[in-house]
Formats: structure tokens, C-alpha cells, sequence
């Protein structure tokens, strides 16, 4: 509890304090801190409990959280033995149930901690299938269909993204990539249910669809509909989905996008 306090505190001094040498101070000692084994403990405990809502500036507290966690996973992830690989699931996979309604910043941050745990996790078994027996569950909570909308949107992203901080070898990435391809119908038919949803307000609706056509395009870069036959490719749900979207000014450009990566790979 004290070293939550002290994250809270220093997180606040860093962003708000009108001193410049207290400023540097709080950043020396948050970076000192994202290096202990510590951090750990304290970044998860400030995701998955309510102790550190008596202070002004949660949502930087709770942000700064999820990006030790996100980092520390991506330097150290390759290190952790499988039990805590398995406890660090759980937690994360409740701070996404937490923070499904937002805000969205905090969400994307949490599941691309969770992409990163599972790159490092794929070389002992098949932590993706474990992830997706998960994710069925939060399904089912209210508003759990938004964390999930974004887990599955990044997830493939990983695949994609070079970037070295992830410290994994390309063997690692290769096996991430077919295990998450292997769940490609299932991903399908979430995004179809998805589409048919009706919602109250058209700004929902709107908002919806748009995280559906980003996880779609995460997907279609990620090749997910390889193994469909060419000349059944025009008649799946989601591209009359697509097309449907190409009507509607608020989501014509990510309709754009899916339907050019779309043409890019499958010529036919």
C-alpha cells in the first residue's frame, strides 16, 4: 500500500508539480522504480484494486500501471516462469473487465500488455487457446464485448510489429502467428455477431462499427482469410458489412482500408 501511495504521488508530481527540479526528481525515481522486481506487485495491484481511487489523477495512475506492466513484459516477459505467466493473465484479464467502458487510452494499453505476455508465452504450449477460453467468459460481462473488440484488435497487431522492444525471436513470431490464425473462424463469427448488434443511440452504433472494421483490418493483415476459397470471399457476411460501412461517412475510411488490404492480397 505505501509503495502504491508513493507510485501515486510521484506519477502526480511528474505531470502537475509547477517545479521543474521536483519534476525531474519524480521521473528519476518512477524510472528507478519500473526497474525493481517490485514493480511487478504494485503495477498490477493499482490495475485490479480500488485502494488508489482516493487520489485526483487515477486515470494517469492506472495509465503509468499498465505501461510498466506493457514494458516490463516486453524487456523480462521471456524470463517468467509459467505460474506467474498464468497469474499476470488473470490480472490483466481483469483489468480489462475493469476498465472495459474506457478510458480507451487505459484499454489498448492493457491488451498490448496482454499481446505481449502471449508472445512470450507461446513457446510453452498454447497460451492463445487459454487467452480465447478467457475471453469467452468476458464475453458474457456487461460491456465485456468492448474489451474484447480491442484485445482481439491488437493482438494480431504484434505479429506485424517489428519493433525490437519485444524481444522475440522470429521463431516465437512465427508460432504466435498460427496459433492466432488457428482461431480465425471463431474471431469471424465474433465480429458477424457483432454486426448485427442494435444499439439505442447511432452514436454507439457508429463507434461500434468502427472498432469492429479496426479489428477486422488487424485480421486481414494478419491473413485470416487465407484459407478461404477465393471464389467464396465475395459472399462472406462481414464484407457486406464492409460494403455497408463504404454508405456511412463515419466509418468510410476504415471501410476503405479493409477493403484495399483486402484487394492487395487476394488479386482474384
Amino acid at each position: 500500500m505505501e509503495l502504491q501511495t508513493k507510485v501515486a504521488q510521484a506519477v502526480h508530481v511528474l505531470n502537475h508539480d509547477s517545479q521543474s527540479c521536483n519534476r525531474v526528481a519524480a521521473n528519476q525515481w518512477l524510472v528507478q522504480f519500473q526497474q525493481t522486481d517490485v514493480a511487478w506487485e504494485v503495477a498490477t495491484s493499482i490495475l485490479t484494486s480500488n485502494y488508489h481511487q482516493q487520489f485526483a489523477c487515477d486515470f494517469e495512475v492506472e495509465f503509468f500501471a499498465a505501461q510498466i506492466l506493457k514494458r516490463k513484459i516486453q524487456n523480462e516477459g521471456s524470463y517468467l516462469q509459467m505460474g506467474a505467466k498464468d497469474a499476470l493473465l488473470n490480472a490483466l484479464l481483469l483489468a480489462a473487465k475493469r476498465f472495459s467502458l474506457g478510458p480507451p487510452l487505459l484499454l489498448t494499453q492493457i491488451c498490448l500488455a496482454l499481446s505481449a505476455l502471449m508472445l512470450h508465452a507461446v513457446e510453452h504450449g498454447k497460451p492463445i487457446e487459454k487467452l480465447f477460453c478467457s475471453l469467452q467468459s468476458l464475453e458474457n460481462h456487461d460491456e465485456g464485448n468492448i474489451a474484447v473488440l480491442e484485445m482481439l484488435t491488437v493482438l494480431p497487431e504484434v505479429v506485424e510489429d517489428e519493433n525490437t522492444e519485444y524481444r522475440a525471436s522470429s521463431a516465437q513470431r512465427r508460432e504466435y502467428g498460427r496459433e492466432l490464425l488457428s482461431h480465425t473462424s471463431v474471431v469471424l463469427e465474433f465480429l458477424h455477431r457483432q454486426s448485427d448488434m442494435s444499439f439505442n443511440s447511432s452514436i454507439q452504433l457508429q463507434g461500434r462499427h468502427r472498432k469492429i472494421l479496426r479489428c477486422l483490418l488487424s485480421w486481414v493483415r494478419a491473413g485470416c482469410f487465407s484459407e478461404i476459397p477465393p471464389n467464396s470471399l465475395a459472399g462472406h457476411p462481414l464484407l457486406s458489412f464492409v460494403f455497408n460501412s463504404l454508405q456511412v461517412s463515419s466509418s468510410f475510411d476504415l471501410a476503405i482500408e479493409v477493403l484495399t488490404e483486402l484487394v492487395s492480397r487476394h488479386e482474384v
